[in-house]
């Protein structure tokens, strides 16, 4: 995302197309964004300079969405004929009383509302007049335009590592969207590449691929045939481990709290895993606490974990998220982290090629979109939550001339019970949670359980 894209390659991925068609079902949308607090309010004029140079380089911000006839067509990115910078980047007082939880009620409300999909899918919200004086970055991307590494690639485009340091005034964006225009090409797909793409399935799926098409009427064999498949990609054939987060909404809530980076670091050092580990074992002994104090023992929780597929691969969207099971007993948090990172290792050395999630694909997307989200809801509800753990900026950075303090990440629920997202800034581990609260129907005990959690972790860090 950091160079300008290649003008003919505007498919979408598999995944990617998957995640386009399923968010029809409100309850699987792709709602997810951040919050980024400074120590001051950004030179408005100075942040819109950055994201021109941005939306200069990365073409995936210039363009939106564009659907085709073509049986086998993904779709299609196409340039904005009518792109407006002024659409994408706003400039607010924070609402409510200034404060930073009156803003993040806010920003609730904003990941919810629907994308116009006839433009980019992407927007920035400068927020200023806090009470405490301090100014906020609200970002919110479509997940078909970035996953949470390639959305913390593109803060590279505004956040330098010296104060003072400003963007080249050598940018035309006036003339990179003429010359958008000018090199516009057909929407529709050529028909030997929908035949290369056909050619890129594996053999077993190309087959279903052929037999669906030439017997429509094998549709409901196709979408078993699939259900199968995420059963087998999944291995979620069994409920979630959580009696008390069973049930789902299209309502959400979000959470955020913050761990100090250098003692968790030692402390997942001292207990032989990683950053990593410490947060999935703290998410996990926080599960335990809350449905211990709700009166509740189950033994274990479902949930997922992030894998990147990237390699080489300079895509928007290249990641995974990999199914396992986590104790969620009472256990000594040092033996739980044991077991988690056990766990984690053992998953991630059996993801191949695209993962679970581009072999899902393959076949959802041939199947109507009805099918397709009545198997992936009914495969989202047999898990307890999702997890992303996504690299950041430890050292001191600047934005706009404010100097970077925390960043909220909160990635989409889509069925789930909750999402919980950490994102490493200036010396802290940021950890943002979105959550249903017809599932999570304590979200303070969960919030208070998760710090209470993760500051008993910090205790095994040696002093």
């Amino acid at each position: 995302m950091s160079q300008e894209e290649p003008l003919h390659d505007r498919g979408m991925s598999g995944p990617e197309t998957m995640m386009w068609r399923i968010e029809r079902d409100p309850w699987l949308a792709s709602s997810g964004g951040s919050l980024t607090l400074f120590d001051r309010p950004l030179d408005v004029a100075w942040f819109g300079r950055s994201m021109a140079r941005a939306v200069s380089t990365i073409a995936r911000l210039r363009q939106h969405v564009v659907t085709s006839a073509a049986t086998l067509a993904s779709p299609r990115w196409a340039f904005d004929p009518d792109f407006e910078m002024d659409w994408h980047i706003r400039h607010i007082g924070a609402p409510g009383d200034g404060s930073i939880e009156d803003l993040i009620g806010w920003i609730t409300q904003f990941l919810q509302d629907p994308y116009d999909h006839t433009r980019p899918l992407w927007q920035y919200v400068v927020v200023d007049r806090l009470a405490d004086g301090r100014g906020a970055l609200v970002a919110k991307l479509h997940h078909t335009v970035a996953d949470g590494f390639t959305a913390i690639k593109l803060a590279e485009a505004y956040t330098t590592v010296r104060k003072g340091r400003r963007p080249r005034d050598d940018n035309d964006l006036e003339v990179v969207l003429r010359d958008d225009a000018e090199h516009r090409e057909p929407l529709e797909a050529p028909a030997s590449e929908l035949a290369t793409r056909a050619l890129r399935i594996p053999v077993d799926v190309g087959r279903r691929v052929i037999d669906t098409l030439t017997h429509p009427d094998r549709i409901g064999q196709a979408a078993t045939e699939a259900t199968h498949l995420v059963h087998q990609s999944t291995e979620q054939l069994q409920p979630a481990g959580s009696e008390l987060w069973r049930r789902r909404s299209r309502r959400r809530r979000l959470l955020a709290l913050s761990v100090p980076f250098e003692p968790a670091r030692r402390a997942a050092k001292a207990l032989g895993g990683t950053i990593n580990d410490f947060f999935l074992t703290g998410a996990a002994e926080a599960g335990h606490r809350y449905h211990a104090a709700l009166g509740a023992d189950p033994h274990r929780f479902h949930i997922t974990f992030v894998v990147s597929t990237r390699g080489d691969d300079a895509s928007a969207n290249a990641f995974t998220p990999v199914p396992i099971e986590v104790p969620a007993g009472a256990m000594p948090a040092n033996e739980r982290f044991v077991v988690i990172h056990q766990r984690v290792q053992e998953r991630r050395a059996e993801v191949h090629g695209g993962g679970p999630m581009a072999t899902v694909a393959a076949v959802a997307n041939l199947l109507p979109t009805w099918v397709v989200t009545g198997i992936i809801r009914n495969q989202a509800g047999h898990i307890d939550f999702a997890t992303s753990n996504l690299p950041g900026f430890l050292g001191d950075t600047w934005v706009a001339g404010a100097r970077t303090q925390h960043t909220y990440g909160w990635g989409p629920v889509a069925g789930t019970a909750f999402n919980i997202t950490q994102v490493s800034t200036a010396g802290h581990l940021d950890i943002g949670v979105q959550l249903d609260p017809a599932a999570v129907t304590e979200p303070d005990l969960l919030q208070s359980c998760l710090e209470n959690s993760y500051r008993d972790l910090l205790d095994l860090a040696p002093t």
